[in-house]
């Protein structure tokens, strides 16, 4: 194969290689809208059910064991919280090219994804709590979560 002929245009690598890539609805067939919502469940029910888990813990008399750590896992917490939070702003309302490229990329829904970010914040709160028996990390991961289902919400017509 020598070199292309003197008037075309060949494409760059990155723009042939996104043109070849298989959309994710066809990737994803099992995920369907009946799917999702089972899922949207499940992440929100295993949220509930660990955070439950360690209030039983604290309330039938156990100590918290990393009191010495909250300040380190409030930085990792703001770190969680800003990246967390801006994919979820650039996903759903910035769009930016690196959205579009994930976007591109993802074998997920973007609902699915927008979910999985709301619970990361929840489930840092859940082992922030489990450290130093604050539970406003959760309750705040938990708010986040619960908005997060409906900023991105479950669409249809896939």
């Amino acid at each position: 194969m020598g070199s292309p002929p003197s008037g075309s245009r060949t494409q760059p690598e990155h723009v042939t290689q996104a043109q070849n890539m298989t959309p994710p609805a066809t990737t994803n067939a099992w995920l369907t809208a009946e799917r999702l919502v089972q899922i949207r469940a499940v992440l929100l029910g295993l949220t509930l059910f660990f955070a439950l888990a360690v209030w039983v813990l604290y309330s039938i008399g156990f100590d918290a064991r990393g009191p010495h750590l909250a300040g380190k896992l409030r930085a990792v917490g703001a770190m969680t919280w800003i990246y967390a939070l801006v994919q979820m702003l650039d996903h759903r309302f910035w769009n930016s090219r690196f959205a579009r490229r994930r976007r591109a990329a993802l074998s997920i829904p973007e609902s699915l994804f927008g979910w999985l970010l709301g619970q990361m914040l929840a489930w840092f709160g859940i082992v922030y709590y489990a450290l130093t028996a604050d539970a406003r990390w959760y309750a705040a991961g938990l708010a986040i979560l619960i908005v997060s289902f409906a900023a991105f919400p479950i669409r249809r017509d896939h």
